[in-house]
């Protein structure tokens, strides 16, 4: 068996997660996915938004993440994220509301501004509406 991954997940405000794992995936702001194995070249990346999953007992967990860095060592991933939460925080139906209402301020857009908005309101709302769907999530 390999060595583990130590994985930290931070935001501003709290310390979202923190453990021992053996593998870690986590969305780049510029190159996609991002699967990280004991033993990873060094990197530090811009963090995109949406799913982290994490192995840890042989089983796949999942947390949303939106905008942030990642920093990669070969023993080591620390996501330091604008907003973070574990599936077990997310309010499926607040989610469902906030898809809803971020339809809605798609259809009434009048700027640019005003669409980009609503995209990334509606962006957020489905990446917590995915993670409550995985294993371990709220079993949609």
């Amino acid at each position: 068996m390999s060595e583990p991954i130590l994985l930290e997940v931070v935001t501003p405000t709290k310390r979202v997660f923190g453990a021992q794992v053996s593998e870690v995936s986590f969305p780049s702001a510029a190159n996609g996915y991002y699967g990280i194995l004991p033993g990873h070249t060094p990197v530090m990346t811009p963090l995109g938004q949406g799913l982290v999953y994490y192995v840890q007992g042989g089983q796949k967990h999942w947390l949303t993440v939106f905008g942030g860095f990642a920093e990669v060592g070969p023993d080591h991933v620390t996501i330091l994220a604008r907003e973070s939460e574990t599936v077990d925080e997310i309010d499926v139906d607040r989610a469902e509301a906030e898809r809803s209402h971020a339809l809605k301020l798609l259809k009434e857009a009048q700027t640019e501004a005003d669409l980009g908005n609503a995209q990334a309101a509606l962006d957020r709302s489905i990446i917590r509406i995915e993670a409550a769907g995985h294993p371990g999530g709220h079993g949609y």
